[in-house]
Parts: structure tokens; sequence; C-alpha cells
């Protein structure tokens, strides 16, 4: 709110946060995330996670002979266009990069002084893998919905984090919190057979946790929380392979994303992903006295299919995502009719 009145931030948040305070009940968070600044608030019965990027971005305006220039809009969608094809490896359509380069996509700004500002702004939000995945994938539902931003802030629909999830994995083994397990680990295999087809190419989520994971508020869609570390494949590929002077294996993860290093020429090998590409193993959360043996079997096959010491880092066969949501799928009914039975 600083920056906004001070003529630096600019925003379709920024009026009702900091202004009309409209925008109320701010409650501080972590959420287990890599941002600096996390907050929670209602606005009109909503509530909004704002997210801080970073602003150890260099500027995209410059002085020439003391005159302050900007880039032509065509240069400006020239150039957020190259920071997407780099960062995500998708080129985007022309109505996709006009959107992305308006803090109101369907609002073309005329002020010249406004519309520098906006620059500013975009050009910060831009930089941030959340941001981008958020803006750019507004039809798909997997990412939180981008509601809206104010100067190196934008704010995500608040998901219901899977608490009671953590909370069952430490103190109780009932037969309804089994169930419960059951459900939520299809869905998060229902998800990443999203994120393996719904997309030009699949991307990879490369920092599992549990608090990543949430519903949406009232319903039961669950959706990936913390984008920093969802990419493509080629992108981890890219990340990965420029890593150079390794010495030993671990100096080739990127998150939970692993390679190998290659040590007679210090370089890691090709991130080849999971042949099932978006492996995600939650620890505990299908352990069970419950647990039946051939499920049991096929999560050891998933997790660490040549019983390797320290992190896993082979591949597991192909059929057993396809077996996992078999065998899933079966038990899960089976412990539903035992229930309401």
């Amino acid at each position: 709110c600083k920056l906004y009145k001070d003529g630096g931030a600019t925003g379709t948040l920024c009026e009702p946060l900091c202004s009309k305070k409209d925008i109320q009940s701010i409650t501080c968070h972590t959420f287990g995330t890599t941002k600096e600044a996390v907050f929670s608030a209602e606005w009109h019965g909503t509530r909004l996670v704002f997210k801080s990027v970073s602003i150890n971005v260099k500027s995209l305006h410059w002085f020439d002979n003391g005159i302050l220039k900007y880039p032509t809009e065509k240069e400006l969608l020239s150039t957020v266009r190259a920071v997407v094809k780099n960062k995500l490896n998708i080129t985007l359509a022309y109505d996709s990069a006009v959107r992305l380069t308006r803090l109101r996509p369907s609002y073309e700004e005329k002020d010249i002084v406004k519309r520098q500002k906006e620059i500013d702004n975009i050009w910060i939000l831009v930089q941030d893998n959340e941001y981008l995945l958020s803006a750019i994938y507004t039809d798909k539902d997997i990412f939180p919905q981008l509601l809206g931003t104010c100067g190196p802030y934008f704010a995500v629909e608040y998901m219901e984090p899977i608490r009671e999830i953590s909370s069952l994995l430490t103190f109780s083994d009932s037969r309804e919190d089994w169930a419960k397990r059951l459900k939520i680990s299809v869905q998060i295999l229902e998800l990443l057979e999203e994120l393996e087809t719904g997309f030009r190419e699949p991307f990879h989520l490369c920092d599992i946790k549990l608090e990543h994971f949430g519903f949406v508020k009232g319903g039961n869609k669950l959706k990936f929380v913390d984008l920093d570390g969802v990419y493509p494949k080629s992108i981890i590929k890219k990340i990965i392979t420029n890593t150079y002077n390794c010495e030993k294996d671990e100096d080739c993860d990127f998150y939970d994303c692993r390679s190998k290093c290659i040590k007679q020429s210090g370089k890691c090998a090709n991130f080849v992903g999971w042949r099932l590409s978006n492996t995600v193993i939650v620890p505990g959360l299908l352990m069970s006295q419950h647990t039946p043996s051939e499920l049991a079997s096929i999560l050891r096959q998933c997790a660490n299919p040549e019983g390797e010491e320290g992190k896993p880092r082979a591949a597991p066969e192909s059929d057993i995502k396809k077996r996992l949501v078999n065998v899933l799928s079966e038990i899960e009914q089976s412990v539903n009719d035992d229930i309401f039975l």
C-alpha cells in the first residue's frame, strides 16, 4: 500500500486493499511456500491468498540522454512472449500474449503515464512462475484461479489445506480415516493425469509436500497450490543439465526432480522424467494397518523400484501407474461399501 500511495504500484486490487479497505481480515501465513510474503484476506465474502514476487528484476525502461524510454507495445509483446518461452517452453498465441501484457485483460490503458506504471508492474510479475501459470492457464481447473494484482503482489483463490490428513497420519488409523486417505490419493492421481494429458507438454511437480495440495473452498476439487516447482519436462531438463561441476547425484536435484551426476565429466545426466511423468510420493498417506499387501507392493515399486539407498532415482515400470489407479479404485469402493453397510 505504501508503494501504491507513492505511485509505484498499480493493479485491480490496489484500491480495494489500500483505499476502500474492502479487503479485510488479513492473516499471515507461510503455507510451506518459497514466497517471501504470503497472507490471506476476505473480499466481499471471498477469501484470497496474496503472494509476493521478487522485485529484484532489471527494469524494462531505460534513460536516453536523461529521457525516460519504454518499449513500444509491439516490443513489449515480443519480450513477454520470449520470457514465457524461456520459462515454460510455451509459444503464446497473440491474444494470450496481449492479455498477459495488461493487468486488466479486457481493458487497454490509454493514459501514457499510467500505462508505463502498468508495464513496470507487469514486467516484475511475469518473472514469477506461479503468476505465469495462474495467468496463462485460466481455462484449466488445476491451478489456483488468479483474482487480481497490486504492484509486486498477486492474489489467487484460497484453497482449503489437507490439514486433517496430516493429523490422521499421526494420530488416527480408523476405517473411516483410511477411506478419506484413499479418496485423497485417488484425487491426487486424477490431478496428475490432468497435468499429464491436458497440456502440449506434460508438467512435472518438483516440490512435493502434502500441504501443496488443497481443496477449492466448500468443494471436492483438488488443486496444486505452490507452483514455484511446477515446470514442463523440457524446462526441468534444461535446469538440470545446466548444472556444471557436479560431484554427487544430489548436486543434480531440482527440488524433488532428480538426475544423476556423470562424475567423469562433472555434468548432470539428462532429466528423462519418470516413465509415468508425475510420480508423487506423499510419505505415509497410503501406509496403514488397513493397507493390503498388493497395494504395499505397488507403492514400493513406484517409490523405489531398484531398492536404492538414499533418494531413489530409478524410474518405475510403465504399467505401475495403471496398476496403482486400478487397485486404489477397487479398495476405495470396497472400503466405502463396508462403511455404509
